[in-house]
C-alpha cells in the first residue's frame, strides 16, 4: 500500500463536485501557466482543483497563486516526495469519488473532463477511463504521427472487463496519464503508485488496477501530451533506466498476469521485439553521443532479447558497420561515429 490514507471514504461524496483534478508540480514553470489555464477552461462538469507542489524553487507556486486564485487548493509538501510520492499525495488530498492527475506540461481540451465523467455515469462500476491523445512540441505545435506515434486502442469506444485491459498493457504503453480519470476507490484498491518506479510508475499501477476493475477506452482525443527535452521522460535518456523499468513492467504483465492473456507466448514475442528495437535505438543514440559503454550494454541487451535482430542489422550495411565497430573496437567507434545526438524519439522506436 503506497497511499497512506484517504481522509474520507472515496465513495461518500454524491453531490457535485464528484471529480478532483490534481496537478502535481515540481519546477514546472516553463509550461505550467498554459496547462493550468486549460484546466480552468474546462466546461460541462464541476470539479475540485488541487495543486500539489513538491517543493519547487522556480516560479511554479507564484504562477499557481496568481492564475488560480481561490479556484484551487494549493498544497506544498513538507519534504520532497518524488514523482510517485507526489501522485499518491494528490490521491490523499482528493475528496471526491473521481480523480484526474494531469501532468504539469500537458493540455486538456475544453470538454475532456465532461466526456470522461460521463463515461462513469454510463458505466457505474468503472475503475478507469483511458482516452486518446494528441502529441505537441514545446511550442504547442502538433507533432506528426510519423515522428511520434499516437497512443491508440482503435477508433471506437470500448469497455474492457476486469483483467481484460492487461493485454493492452503488455505491449508499448497506450496510456498517457493526463488522458486518464480514475475512480479513487480503484486506486486505493490497487495500492497507489509504487515509488520504486520513476519512469514507468503509472504503467505499473494501471496493470494492478485493471486486474480487478473495468477500464473504458475513449477514442476521441481530448488531451494534448507535450513531448519536449525538458520533460521527466527525457531525463532518463542519458542511460537505460527507462528501458530497464519498461522491461520490468512488461515482465509483470506477461508473467504474473499470464492467466488473463489470450495468447501469452505471442505477447511475449511482441514485447521482446519491441524492447529489442528500443535498446538498439538507445545503443545508436549512445554511440552517436560518444558513450561507448552505454552503447555496448544496450546492444547486448537488444541481441539477448531478440537474436534475430542480427539478421535485420546485416541487411542495413551502415547500421551493421556501426554495431560491428562498437562490438570490436568501442573506443574507436565512439570517436568515429560520435556526433550530436539525434532528435529524441519515443522508446517504442521504429516498427
Amino acid at each position: 500500500m503506497y497511499i497512506k490514507s484517504f481522509p474520507t471514504d472515496p465513495e461518500m461524496s454524491t453531490s457535485p463536485p464528484r471529480l478532483t483534478v490534481a496537478l502535481p508540480t515540481f519546477n514546472g514553470g516553463r509550461h505550467f501557466a498554459e496547462t493550468l489555464r486549460a484546466i480552468l477552461d474546462q466546461s460541462g462538469v464541476e470539479y475540485d482543483l488541487v495543486i500539489c507542489d513538491d517543493r519547487s524553487d522556480d516560479d511554479t507556486l507564484p504562477l499557481a497563486r496568481r492564475l488560480a486564485g481561490d479556484r484551487a487548493r494549493i498544497e506544498v509538501n513538507p519534504e520532497r516526495l518524488g514523482l510517485a510520492g507526489n501522485w499518491n499525495r494528490c490521491a490523499e488530498l482528493a475528496r471526491t469519488p473521481l480523480l484526474a492527475i494531469v501532468h504539469q506540461d500537458d493540455l486538456l481540451l475544453p470538454d475532456h473532463l465532461a466526456s470522461h465523467s460521463a463515461a462513469f455515469d454510463r458505466i457505474p462500476d468503472l475503475g478507469m477511463t483511458v482516452g486518446a491523445a494528441e502529441v505537441i512540441d514545446e511550442q504547442g505545435c502538433p507533432i506528426p504521427p510519423a515522428v511520434i506515434e499516437r497512443p491508440s486502442l482503435g477508433p471506437t469506444d470500448r469497455v474492457y472487463p476486469p483483467g481484460g485491459f492487461v493485454a493492452e498493457l503488455s505491449r508499448p504503453n497506450p496510456v498517457r496519464c493526463s488522458a486518464v480519470v480514475l475512480r479513487r476507490r480503484a486506486l486505493l484498491d490497487s495500492g497507489g503508485f509504487d515509488p520504486s518506479y520513476r519512469y514507468a510508475v503509472d504503467w505499473e499501477c494501471w496493470i494492478r488496477l485493471s486486474r480487478r476493475w473495468p477500464v473504458a477506452w475513449l477514442a476521441r482525443p481530448t488531451v494534448a501530451v507535450r513531448w519536449h527535452s525538458g520533460s521527466e521522460t527525457h531525463r532518463f535518456r542519458r542511460g537505460s533506466d527507462d528501458l530497464d523499468e519498461v522491461s520490468r513492467v512488461l515482465d509483470l504483465a506477461l508473467e504474473t498476469e499470464a492467466h488473463v492473456l489470450e495468447h501469452p507466448r505471442a505477447s511475449r514475442r511482441d514485447a521482446d521485439r519491441f524492447l529489442s528495437r528500443a535498446y538498439l535505438n538507445r545503443s545508436l543514440d549512445a554511440l552517436h553521443a560518444g558513450d561507448a559503454p552505454l552503447a555496448r550494454r544496450c546492444l547486448r541487451r537488444a541481441l539477448a532479447l531478440r537474436p534475430a535482430l542480427l539478421g535485420a542489422m546485416a541487411r542495413d550495411p551502415r547500421l551493421a558497420a556501426q554495431m560491428a565497430a562498437l562490438a570490436l573496437a568501442p573506443r574507436w567507434a565512439s570517436r568515429r561515429f560520435g556526433r550530436p545526438a539525434p532528435a529524441d524519439r519515443p522508446i517504442s522506436g521504429p516498427k
